[in-house]
């Protein structure tokens, strides 16, 4: 059963309700008033009969209405029906309606006199109903009656202010599913045509102007958010798969064409030599590049850290070594470091993304210009920043410096640099630590990396 279905069931159910409900209250209400209109009936026929039996004698041959008799009201109907007679001798009339005469038969008289209960008839020449009480006095019957007008125009306006708020309930019910259908409904089934397209193979679908004021709204902005993050990253790994294949292509061709010069038979014992070295060396830089591959997967799928306690002073001083040991004439400077800065993290990885950076600045820069290592903390965090003197790097590059495969030269030389993935690696491990990395630079005058690390990983 679909939403709207649910949804029309309930307004159904609650229709009916809201009907039985009202016409219960409207059937109560009558019964109330008749009850009262009973009530008064059974006092005053009572308490003339008790009168009656105190009086000795007869009913005189022709009994005349007495207005001042105190037990009748203006709204009573008093008559005296004698056996035999025809006709009743009618002693009281009520005020507002001095025509009734209620219809009823001799049958319904003595059934009516044994039971002594109230009973509704017909008025004669009239259009209303009244409540009969009949109680018999000897020489005949005295029959009481009371109007049933007032109680019926009552119920009838109850019935008319029933069907009002009746009327009034459906409209706000039918606004209420109408609010519903517009801004529940047809988002979702927006949403899951939308879905249904995607799942076709149209990804460029999206819902149409979602608004943000509704649950459903929100939900066709955060499925459009998908589908476009989804395309970003379908985006991102053609882009890698197209820049991985372009890195393997240019090894793979030279091992490829010096097999087979090797196979030919065209290579003297020289070149063969040589061949076997180039290839050792290409093996060995895709070796390097799947190894970085196997990093970036690695990264991606969010595979636990092995952690440990990391001095990170100890460990730029160490840094500093080994980048000294690759070119002894480089001055680097690690003054600017805090003893006794402690962080928990991966010692492998940190390592890696630190050393990435300097060995990139060690290829970028010239041999003479100066690297600086530096650490601190406060109470956010820690920061580590490596700064060189280079010449810096341009404005349209920076932007882009952490992307996978991205380098400055489009030409993608092998003997300009590495394969582009040593930044992205380190922003990897980085935001596997929960830190984040940035890079200031202004040509002419270095660059700084710095990496923000949490103290409570």
């Amino acid at each position: 059963m679909t939403l709207r279905s649910r949804l029309l069931l309930a307004a159904l159910v609650v229709t009916i309700t809201v009907v039985a409900a009202l016409a219960y209250v409207s059937a109560r209400q009558g019964s109330v008033l008749i009850g009262q209109l009973d009530s008064q009936l059974l006092v005053v026929s009572d308490n003339i009969s008790r009168g009656v039996e105190r009086i000795a004698g007869e009913f005189p041959a022709n009994p005349q209405p007495r207005p001042d008799a105190p037990l009748v009201t203006g709204e009573l109907y008093v008559a005296f029906v004698g056996d035999g007679a025809t006709e009743p001798q009618v002693l009281a009339r009520p005020v507002s309606e001095p025509d009734l005469v209620p219809d009823v038969s001799d049958a319904d008289l003595e059934q009516a006199a044994e039971t002594s209960q109230p009973f509704s008839a017909d008025a004669l020449d009239s259009d209303t109903r009244a409540r009969v009480v009949v109680t018999d006095v000897g020489p005949g019957h005295l029959v009481f009656a009371i109007s049933t007008r007032a109680a019926d125009e009552a119920q009838n306006q109850m019935l008319i202010t029933a069907g009002i708020a009746l009327g009034v309930v459906l409209a706000a019910l039918a606004a209420a599913l109408w609010s519903v259908d517009r801004l529940g409904i047809r988002p979702i089934e927006s949403v899951t045509k939308a879905a249904e397209d995607v799942a076709a193979g149209r990804s460029d679908h999206r819902v149409e102007h979602p608004s943000v004021a509704t649950e459903a709204g929100r939900l066709g902005l955060a499925f459009n958010a998908m589908l476009d993050s989804r395309q970003a990253t379908e985006a991102r790994q053609r882009r890698f798969v197209a820049d991985a294949s372009h890195e393997l292509r240019t090894p793979l061709t030279t091992l490829r064409g010096y097999a087979a010069l090797h196979a030919s038979g065209q290579l003297s014992a020289t070149e063969t030599d040589d061949a076997m070295a180039r290839i050792h060396s290409e093996s060995k830089r895709m070796e390097a590049l799947v190894d970085d591959l196997l990093t970036l997967a690695s990264l991606d799928e969010d595979r636990p850290l092995e952690y440990s306690t990391i001095n990170l002073s100890q460990l730029l001083g160490d840094l500093a070594s080994d980048a000294s040991a690759i070119q002894p004439e480089r001055p680097i400077d690690v003054s600017d470091v805090d003893e006794g800065v402690n962080i928990a993290g991966d010692r492998h990885q940190l390592t890696q993304a630190l050393t990435t950076i300097i060995n990139n600045a060690l290829l970028h820069t010239p041999p003479t210009a100066r690297i600086m290592l530096a650490c601190g903390q406060d109470e956010t965090g820690v920061r580590i920043r490596i700064s060189d003197e280079g010449p810096g790097i341009e404005p349209e590059h920076l932007d882009h410096l952490f992307e996978r495969f991205y380098r400055a030269d489009t030409g993608r030389e092998r003997f300009a640099g590495g394969s582009g993935l040593g930044l992205a690696i380190a922003q990897g491990i980085v935001a596997a630590h929960h830190g984040q990395i940035d890079a200031v630079s202004t040509v002419g005058d270095g660059t700084t990396i710095t990496i923000s690390l949490p103290l409570d990983q």
